[in-house]
């Protein structure tokens, strides 16, 4: 390829190129830093959750009639996807109570109170009653991957 003979060109090619240059490394910090804060946002949900959650799920269990230990699955109002999914164990592991959509497998052994990513989930725990009651929320990691490609994607728009 020949170079532009005159300055006027090369001028607005390398404004051009430098601007270009700086849009994508513009682009690509904020992809990073909303990729971090959607995290957070999706952390602090999944917490909110599980600590909203964890109060009613002991009045329900322990409102039960006495020798009423059965694991209770909550039925499905209307149909709808689960965004989120829980699963409320007593310190021995049982469980006692379980979102409809809750996937067994997908929730493991518990070791504490906190944050844990398994291959397909984001998992937070939260225990009462001096660790008698326990509850962990799952979130699909692929639901907070996609929206943080869709994010990426509207920043890269202006590239292409």
């Amino acid at each position: 390829m020949k170079a532009p003979q005159s300055l006027q060109r090369r001028l607005l090619l390398t404004l051009g190129t430098i601007l270009l240059v700086i849009w994508v490394g513009a682009a690509w910090a904020t992809a990073v830093l909303i990729r971090h804060e959607i995290e957070e946002v999706f952390d602090s949900s999944l917490q909110e959750t599980a600590q909203r959650l964890l109060p009613l799920a002991v009045l329900d269990i322990f409102g039960r009639e006495e020798g009423d230990t059965a694991s209770q699955r909550l039925g499905a109002i209307r149909s709808h996807g689960e965004l989120f999914t829980y699963l409320v164990r007593n310190d021995k592991g049982d469980v006692l109570l379980r979102s409809h959509a809750a996937d067994l497998s997908a929730f493991p052994d518990y070791d504490g109170p906190g944050f844990r990513r398994t291959d397909r989930y984001r998992l937070y725990s939260e225990e009462a009653l001096q660790g008698t009651a326990i509850i962990t929320v799952a979130q699909p990691l692929e639901h907070q991957a996609s929206v943080i490609r869709e994010m990426q994607m509207v920043l890269a728009l202006p590239v292409l």
